[in-house]
């Protein structure tokens, strides 16, 4: 009782330090906003379909409230089987690297490290129970909830012992799956044959009728019997009256003990196995923020694109760097774009008619969703550059130079992707049936045109973060998570829009009179569209020219002693 009173306290202090953390957090301006964002975004999700969960969470005992017991009895056979062929069975347990540095040189046996595992994802599993409260279960539910998730972890935790166990007993994820996939298809088997023999008619069946047939297959002995345990799961979350809420709960205490008592008597030594999980998660999350800050490598040894003359514009550096960086970190999503490209030109050389115009739309939706989506892919820019901006200011260059080569590289590598998906989408529209008279040559030209500014207006948007707002996208070693994360990111992608089509506001107004006087002195002209376009694409260019500017004076305002201290965290 001592040990496990004192994991308790443990448990719930580790839960409020956490959240305590959060809340004295939100005294910085960019995690409060974006944690007020986030919470505004969820919310609106969450209050947005209530009703229909509420409806879900309100099904009593007709009908519907047995069916949707059956639906749930299936779905926690599925994970309660499927687990065991999961392919971990090194038996670590999840700890983190304070926990394992204090619990496991404690005078502790290996059955209070199980209880402290259980214990420690209380506050977790409460959550969880609230969050589906929230949707509409009443609070007896919720009792039962909390009771059904509490056993199924101690059910987990039971198998991923279970994997090691079988391991080393010669049984390994091979023949797990396979044994898995024997018994699945065994219980599929019986309750084919149970449902064979018992004629059901449910073309000719009212709704209600139709439920109450189906429930009755779910009764049938042999499915009965192969549902009756994870029946009892469905009875404590959606229980269709009180005492069969106390009678499921009460079952599934007895069974958590059972199942807490064997998992410990299989004496797997799971603290190595547990060192080994949290190397491997500390290494995938120091991947993930690479990856999330354009640092991960993929290809260490990629040839360089183009060797750098000992002479010229210092300027060509920076582009040769980051194109290098682009090649080696980006190289993979090149090939796959490319091959998502033949792939899509390769199936609508095969089709005709309305297929191969599909296949032309969807192109042109790329075409317009990768001047967004490129940015966020090929990050070598002043993004990447971010952590090492004092040694970019202390070379001897214009703050426009800069920001004009570190752009450069990611420009020429998303312009020429985009130029490649203009020109499979006009190849595609202009030979199919429904499309061919309406997508002409001038079209191609101008979406050509088009293309280049637009992504390098796209480019400087999100380079103005870290030169205008640098704490927003400086990233230290612990990454804001949860809310404040999810809403940072909405943040910048709803200004990103508002930015950009302020940007291009300019250049519609301008087009609306060339547009004018294209249709009524051009029409019919071979300088038809060039009259409508050209003044809107100067326009855009002339803003990429001033962005670029404007960028570097103030790039060359900065201050990296005043600006820059959250990097040094």
């Amino acid at each position: 009782m001592i040990v496990a009173r004192a994991f308790i306290e443990l448990a719930l202090l580790s839960f409020r330090n956490r959240i305590v953390a959060r809340v004295k957090r939100m005294k910085d301006p960019r995690y409060a906003i974006g944690a007020l964002f986030g919470l505004l975004y969820f919310g609106w999700i969450f209050f947005r379909n209530r009703a229909g969960s509420a409806r879900f969470f309100a099904a009593g005992a007709g009908p519907a409230g047995e069916l949707r017991l059956d639906a749930v009895s299936a779905v926690v056979l599925f994970i309660m089987l499927f687990a065991w062929a999961l392919p971990g069975d090194s038996g670590g347990l999840e700890f983190s690297e304070a926990e394992i540095a204090f619990l496991f040189p404690a005078p502790l046996r290996r059955r209070d490290l199980l209880l402290y595992k259980i214990i420690r994802q209380q506050p977790q599993v409460l959550l969880s129970v609230a969050v589906f409260t929230f949707f509409g279960a009443t609070r007896s539910k919720g009792i039962g909830l909390w009771i059904a998730f509490s056993v199924m972890s101690v059910y987990m935790m039971l198998v991923a012992l279970g994997r090691a166990r079988l391991r080393l007993m010669g049984v390994n994820f091979l023949v797990r799956l396979i044994a898995v996939l024997a018994i699945a298809f065994g219980i599929a088997a019986v309750a084919f044959f149970a449902i064979k023999g018992t004629p059901v008619d449910l073309v000719h069946a009212t709704k209600v009728a139709r439920m109450t047939k189906i429930d009755a297959l779910f009764h049938l002995p042999a499915i009965a019997a192969i549902l009756f345990l994870p029946r009892i799961y469905a009875s404590a979350v959606f229980p269709p009256t009180l005492t069969a809420l106390a009678t499921s709960s009460l079952t599934l205490l007895v069974l958590g003990v059972i199942l807490f008592f064997i998992a410990d008597r299989l004496n797997v030594s799971f603290e190595e196995g547990s060192l080994v999980r949290a190397q491997r998660r500390h290494e995938r999350l120091q991947q993930m923020r690479e990856r999330r800050g354009g640092r991960y490598v993929m290809f260490k040894r990629a040839r360089v694109p183009f060797p750098l003359a000992p002479t010229g514009r210092p300027e060509t550096a920076i582009v040769w760097k980051n194109t290098v960086a682009t090649v080696r970190t980006s190289l993979a999503w090149i090939v796959i774009i490319l091959i998502v490209f033949a792939v899509l030109v390769a199936n609508a050389m095969w089709m005709h008619g309305g297929g191969r115009s599909a296949m032309g739309m969807t192109l042109l939706m790329l075409v317009g969703l990768f001047p967004f989506m490129g940015p966020n892919i090929f990050t070598n820019d002043l993004r990447l550059d971010l952590p090492r901006l004092e040694v970019l200011k202390s070379y001897p260059l214009s703050g426009e130079g800069i920001v004009a080569a570190e752009v450069a590289a990611p420009l020429v590598i998303i312009a020429a992707l985009e130029l490649t998906a203009i020109g499979c989408a006009w190849a595609v529209l202009a030979n199919s049936d429904k499309m061919a008279e309406f997508v002409g040559a001038e079209f191609a030209i101008v979406a050509l045109l088009l293309a280049v500014p637009i992504v390098a207006l796209q480019l400087l948007i999100r380079n103005a973060v870290p030169v205008i707002f640098p704490a927003w996208a400086a990233r230290t070693k612990e990454d804001p998570r949860g809310f404040a994360l999810t809403g940072q990111r909405l943040l910048l992608f709803f200004s990103n829009l508002v930015v950009l089509g302020l940007a291009l506001l300019p250049a519609a107004l301008v087009f609306a009179p060339s547009a004018f006087v294209a249709i009524k002195f051009f029409k019919g002209n071979a300088i038809f569209m060039a009259v409508m376009t050209t003044p809107a694409i100067a326009v855009i260019s002339g803003e990429v020219w001033l962005g670029v500017r404007f960028l570097g004076s103030r790039f060359e305002a900065l201050d990296v002693s005043q600006e820059f201290d959250t990097i040094a965290v």
